[in-house]
């Protein structure tokens, strides 16, 4: 490797490559290096996605029959194709096979506000939409859109050959869009020539081989998912790829890092950190690479101990991802962002853009085969910030002018020093703050906004919200006020934030806002951002009712998310979210309450149970009983008839806590979770008393009636013997909802020789079923059918296996299999009710009846089929929970 500089006229150094400078002809894309992979390892395992694996001859089979679709549909090069797909097979095989037409792929994160989407579309003018079917809601308005659920299985209609396009180096492969100061976001051009130079650099330094692993968890409307996604492929590696929810959680990321030996993972310091609360303390054969925002110094020297290598990378968007790196070491003084990789020169300029010698603070800029193409759209803004480059010489060479501040070492190494302007990152996401305080200024009773992203705790760094108000508006949001400012009531701050979500991303909305008479200035006259004040504890005006003292398990509780949040003096009925709580910090309280307890508690806790009292409460052993012990309120409140959602095999209703914010205003919802799971009460041996018990108690709650009953699969058989039981009493059933539960052969006793004779008819209709099951979803199909052969086998070594989706406890698997034994002993008998059955629109296993799910027989009143998307496993959680949640509310209000 080259790490020398040379000096030039002038007293200034211009930083040299990490590795020798690689020629790349000019027609040299990312379709050439995959495809020169598939030649080479095409029975390679090349991606995998949770029990789904194509080899790389698969890989491009796929990919070419969907780039032939796109063809068909007039993409071609030159062309930007919008996506919007949630992190599947699909995702990656969608971006591939976009390039490979020549066209550019432009990601949609369906988390952004309309405005935002709708910007980009138009902005981009963008020939196709192609979106999950889970995402289609988004996009009603986009005339050119293409869900791939609906056209998937129609793929294997065109040929697995696709005639190479002449795609040239300056073509673009990818449009970005991040923050624009002018309260519009920009999009950065990304060529091919852009994405094979950083690629073929990653893979000398720091290095990729066909024996590693890389684990993929970013979203793809973040640039640094380039790597993830493209490395591996041009390597002959294996590509495993996170789905959402494990993206979200450092227990599940730790458990995929074990089990699937993984080699390499890229993230930002945020994740890093969380996946080091989640409980990391053994060591793993495993290249970090971290970047997206500053490597915290306390972060390093744990990440080094616990892998084999720790790499520094540094790039903006507009120089393709990383432009430096830096193998960090145990004896580093300094933490840098190391040296050039391949093509790419670096250079510390002072305010007239002239290069700067060493130990000289100025401003980074970034030069070489890196370099975007500009900014869409946006001329001046290009010219602005896509400068000559006067240095090296090179007729029509440009340099991008980075904004961040920097200095050369001794050692010839840059150190990043933060940013000049004020863009800032937080949790990776790279934040024009002039856009959201834009955004800020529009507000009704505003005068003028100034946000910082305030670190006042390491590691913890937090966007805050400084406001003048309108003349009229002060006494309306005064609660109390001081030199160093006015604290926004808590009514009004959820006002502010409710408005910015719906034109910002979550990520862009502060905080907390703090409104100030007038803003602190500087000898010029210009607004002071560093007099501005310390946001003080966000809790404003003191409650009377408060609780005074606290038991030993609020105090626990207390102490936790004292340390957790850098907070003093909380109370019992403080808020988690409300003091300013996330995701990450809720991760690491739950390790702190398990190393504590040893208790182990979903995240999900803190979302029902987000005051210290109430998850206190959560860790007593001696609680006393409850009113009632199976019956939880979910969302209380509202004028509606509540209604009661019955557990399934995993016996608790977290699995019901998204669907629920969902729900009308006015809808009340309560869980009816597994008896027993006190660890007190006794459980009934029948479905018939089970369900008495159940009914015993939200007669308690809900007296007179109607009813609105849902049951999930083993809850579908509880709620319809519940409803049978309110009938009997007179009561009026309003709504019996089954989630996609089958009713079998529940009505009938069969003898041996019976029930093999009906096994042997089944075969001859499970055939065609499981034919177009393997000519639409393949790769699924066949997974799906190993998984049962295993469960068989399983089985037939132990016959007490069981099959349920959630991990359980020693004492909860009694429970368990005291509610199978109560099942499997339940005769289905007709009633005279209606049944509401919501059907999953995806399904892999053959079923006698897939129309009514075998209920027609015991509903005497019929059987009306709601589908919704999903599959039996996912249909509760995102994303498809909130399309599952407006269904079923809209069929209770149009009873």
């Amino acid at each position: 490797p080259n790490t020398g500089i040379t000096e030039l006229t002038g007293h200034h150094a211009v930083i040299n490559s990490l590795v020798e400078n690689i020629y790349i002809p000019q027609n040299e894309n990312i379709n050439t290096l995959i495809t020169n992979i598939v030649k080479e390892y095409g029975d390679k395992t090349a991606v995998v996605f949770n029990n789904e694996s194509f080899t790389y001859k698969d890989l491009s089979d796929k990919v070419n029959q969907l780039a032939n679709f796109l063809s068909k549909k007039g993409v071609c090069s030159g062309d930007i194709v919008a996506l919007s797909i949630e992190r599947s097979m699909e995702m990656l095989i969608s971006l591939l096979a976009i390039l490979k037409t020549g066209a550019a792929y432009l990601p949609l994160d369906p988390e952004y506000p309309i405005d935002r989407i709708e910007f980009m579309l138009e902005d981009s003018a963008s020939k196709l939409l192609l979106v999950s079917q889970s995402y289609k809601h988004k996009y009603q308005t986009y005339s050119t859109e293409i869900v791939l659920d609906e056209i998937w299985s129609d793929l294997s209609n065109y040929q697995t050959q696709y005639e190479e396009k002449e795609i040239l180096g300056n073509d673009l492969a990818y449009i970005l869009y991040t923050s624009g100061s002018t309260g519009k976001p920009k999009g950065v051009k990304i060529t091919h020539r852009n994405l094979v130079n950083f690629l073929i650099s990653m893979k000398s330094i720091p290095g990729i081989k066909s024996s590693d692993r890389l684990l993929a968890i970013t979203t793809i409307s973040f640039d640094i998912a380039g790597l993830e996604l493209y490395l591996p492929l041009i390597s002959g590696a294996e590509l495993v790829i996170a789905d959402a929810e494990a993206t979200k959680d450092g227990r599940i990321l730790l458990n995929i890092l074990s089990e699937k030996k993984i080699s390499i993972m890229q993230a930002t310091p945020s994740t890093w950190q969380m996946i080091l609360d989640s409980g990391w303390e053994n060591k793993f054969d495993l290249k970090v690479l971290s970047g997206g925002e500053a490597l915290p110094k306390d972060l390093a020297p744990k990440l080094l101990e616990l892998s084999d290598e720790l790499w520094n990378m540094y790039g903006p968007t507009e120089t393709t991802i990383w432009s430096t790196v830096k193998q960090i070491q145990a004896d580093d003084k300094v933490l840098t962002i190391g040296l050039p990789i391949n093509n790419t020169q670096v250079y510390i300029m002072d305010e007239e853009g002239k290069p700067l010698p060493h130990n000289q603070i100025g401003e980074i800029y970034i030069g070489g085969d890196g370099v975007a193409s500009g900014y869409l759209n946006r001329a001046e803004l290009t010219a602005e910030k896509f400068v000559q480059d006067k240095v090296s010489g090179k007729p029509g060479s440009k340099l991008y002018r980075t904004g961040d501040l920097g200095k050369l070492l001794d050692n010839n190494e840059i150190q990043c020093l933060g940013r000049i302007d004020h863009q800032v990152k937080i949790r990776g996401h790279r934040i024009e703050l002039g856009e959201i305080e834009s955004m800020i200024s529009k507000q009704n009773g505003i005068k003028q906004a100034v946000v910082l992203a305030r670190e006042d705790v390491a590691g913890d760094k937090r966007l805050i919200a400084y406001v003048t108000l309108e003349d009229d508006a002060s006494e309306k949001v005064m609660v109390n006020s001081d030199e160093k400012g006015i604290n926004v009531s808590k009514e009004i701050i959820q006002n502010m934030k409710n408005n910015l979500n719906e034109i910002l991303p979550a990520y862009m909305v502060p905080e907390d806002f703090i409104a100030l008479k007038s803003f602190p200035l500087t000898p010029n006259a210009k607004i002071d951002r560093k007099a501005l004040p310390k946001p003080r504890n966000k809790k404003i005006a003191v409650k009377t009712n408060q609780k005074l003292s606290l038991t030993k398990n609020e105090e626990l509780v207390r102490d936790i998310w004292e340390d957790a949040l850098t907070l003093t003096d909380l109370k019992a009925e403080d808020d988690f979210f409300e003091l300013g709580g996330h995701s990450l910090i809720a991760v690491k309280v739950m390790v702190a309450i398990e190393k504590k307890t040893g208790k182990r508690l979903p995240l999900a806790t803190l979302f029902n149970n987000s005051t210290i009292e109430k998850l206190a409460k959560q860790l007593a052993d001696n609680e006393p009983a409850e009113k009632w012990d199976t019956l939880v309120a979910i969302k209380t409140g509202g004028k509606k008839d509540p209604i009661f959602l019955i557990h399934g095999g995993g016996l608790n209703i977290l699995l019901f806590r998204t669907i629920s914010k969902y729900f009308d205003s006015e809808q009340p919802v309560y869980g009816l979770q597994a008896l027993g799971l006190n660890h007190e009460t006794e459980i009934p041996e029948t479905m018939a008393e089970i369900a008495a018990r159940y009914v015993k108690e939200i007669l308690q709650v809900h007296p007179d009636g109607p009813y609105i009953i849902a049951g999930y699969s083993l809850g579908g058989f509880i709620g319809f013997e519940m409803a049978k039981q309110l009938k009997e009493m007179g009561k009026e059933i309003k709504l019996l909802g089954i989630m996609d539960t089958y009713a079998g052969n529940n009505d009938v006793i069969e003898s041996k020789l019976t029930h093999t004779l009906q096994k042997i008819k089944r075969q001859f209709h499970k055939v065609p079923f499981f034919t177009k099951s393997f000519i639409q979803n393949p790769k699924e199909a066949l997974e799906y059918q190993m998984i049962i052969s295993k469960k068989r086998i399983d089985k037939l070594v132990s016959p007490d296996a069981i099959d349920t989706k959630d991990v359980l406890t020693e004492y909860e698997l009694k429970i368990y299999r005291k509610y199978n034994t109560a099942h499997n002993n339940y005769i289905l008998q007709p009633a005279d009710l209606k049944i509401a059955l919501f059907r999953v629109s995806k399904r892999l296993y053959y079923l006698d009846d897939l129309v009514n799910l075998g209920w027609g027989k015991f509903a005497k009143k019929g059987v009306s089929v709601h589908e919704i998307p999903g599959d039996h496993k996912t249909f509760l959680f995102p994303p498809y929970d909130k399309q599952f949640a407006e269904i079923l509310q809209k069929t209770i209000n149009n009873l």
